[in-house]
């Protein structure tokens, strides 16, 4: 399904929730504001996948999604911060 870009904050809340929803996701989703800060530090556009560790560092960046995704490289990353505890 295609959305139009948010103009605004509470419409983004929205469509956050929504594919929260409709996904069943049950991690915690964090939405960027409108300037797209977080991304933008993150250099994560349009997408990147990660892994924070528990220390709040980051444990694994992939490329630069859609294309760039390696889920098999990002559960493997997964896997070792995980047997390390």
């Amino acid at each position: 399904m295609k959305l139009a870009q948010p103009k605004t904050f509470d419409k983004r809340e929205e469509i956050a929730g929504s594919c929260i929803s409709d996904l069943k996701l049950t991690m915690p989703v964090l939405v960027d504001d409108m300037q797209d800060t977080v991304a933008s530090a993150y250099n994560a556009m349009p997408d990147r996948l990660f892994v924070v560790g528990a220390d709040g560092r980051i444990a694994y960046r992939g490329a630069r999604g859609p294309r760039g995704f390696d889920v098999a490289e990002m559960e493997a990353a997964l896997g070792t911060l995980l047997a390390a505890k």
